[in-house]
Order: C-alpha cells, then structure tokens, then sequence
C-alpha cells in the first residue's frame, strides 16, 4: 500500500534513531536604518519552524529500515510529522501517564494571537514554560499548528488554565474548542531539498546520516 502524506509518526520519526534534532522559529522580518539611526523592522512571511535531525550509528538492519523512508520522505509531494524526540511530552508528565485519557481542547484565544487556554485537563495539571503543543486548523487544507509555551501554566480544579503565552502566535482559524495534542505534539513538515546528507559507511555501519527540514503550513 503506498505511503500518504504527511508520514505518520509511526512512519517516519518513531523510527529515527535521532541522535539530535536542534530546531527553531528563526524572526521572519525586514530590517532598515534610517538616517538617524533608527532601525525599522516589518513582519516578511510566517515564522515557521526549521532544524536539523542527525541520526546515531545505524547497524545494517536498522539503516535497511530507516534508509528507503528517508527515500521516500524526499519525494517532490513529500511531507511528514515532525515531533520533538528529546521532549516528546510536558516536563512534569514526562510519560503522559498523568494525563491518562484526558482530551484537552483550547479554550480561550486572546486577540492579539500571543494567549490561549486550555480545558479539558486533568485537575490542576502543569504545563512549563518550553512546553510544546499542537492542533489542527481550517479546511481544505487541514493545517497543523505547533506552538511552544512561553510562560507557564496551571489547570484549576475544573481542568481549566488561565491564557498563557505561546510562541508563533496563533494564527487565523484558531479557534476554542480544537482538541490540544500535548503528547508528541506535530508539525507538517518537509525535508529542505538538497540538505539530505548520507553520512558514512563502515563495515556494517552507517553514521552521521543527517538532513534540514521545515514546517509547511500546507
């Protein structure tokens, strides 16, 4: 059966053997001087998450797994589900256990895009500032937030967190009620074309196999 795309994260990243995945949502803006010093910045595009995933030794059987998904991950149509595998859940609920069965969902958005809530949670459960999250937006096409907390919060006994800050800010079509994913929350991402780099082979050994990506909001 052929692959669909973005690749599962049963797919693709749950079968990475990452060794580090450095990523960021770099400033997308425009910068001039004027003649008395002053410097303007104006917003240029969305700020979209990019990194490098570089992979640990591979020993014959698990680079004949790994390998041809890489293959296929590099197609023109390609994408997949990036999520953080040195963090793949919140720093207090390192194993999701905790959160057990629960489906968060947003809350509140604040209108300037910075704030949202959280309800639905385990009553007074943490979430830490670094935290990471996801939902999904809009139709045709669907489209994949992923947000990280930029200050920290706590559900109340209802379940319910005050807003707290995220970074990018939320984007159009956000909306209360979208189910969160706080365990190995997403993006839809592509692989940068020409970043792939195979590493090395010795013996029954392939190190050092590396590649760039970035998040596609479509």
């Amino acid at each position: 059966m052929a692959y669909e795309f973005p690749l599962a994260t049963s797919d693709f990243m749950d079968i990475l053997p990452v060794k580090d995945c450095p990523f960021d949502i770099p400033q997308a803006v425009e910068t001039s001087e004027t003649d008395g010093g002053e410097i303007l910045a104006a917003p240029l595009g969305s700020r979209l998450w990019q990194g490098k995933i570089t992979l640990g030794a591979m020993d014959a059987d698990e680079a004949a797994e790994v390998l041809p998904m890489l293959d296929v991950a590099r197609d023109g149509a390609a994408s997949f589900f990036f999520y953080d595998k040195r963090q793949p859940a919140p720093r207090l609920d390192p194993s999701g256990l905790i959160l057990g069965q629960a489906v968060p969902e947003i809350g509140e958005i604040s209108a300037d895009g910075r704030e949202m809530s959280v309800w639905e949670l385990p009553p007074d459960y943490e979430l830490r500032r670094g935290d990471m999250l996801s939902f999904t937006y809009g139709s045709d096409p669907v489209r994949y937030a992923f947000h990280r907390l930029a200050s920290p919060a706590q559900a109340d006994a209802q379940g319910q967190t005050p807003l707290f800050e995220v970074r990018p800010r939320l984007r159009a079509g956000a909306a209360p009620g979208a189910v969160v994913s706080l365990v190995k929350p997403f993006c839809k991402a592509i692989i940068i074309p020409k970043s792939f780099e195979p590493g090395s082979r010795r013996s029954t050994w392939t190190r050092d196999v590396s590649f760039r990506w970035i998040q596609t909001l479509r």
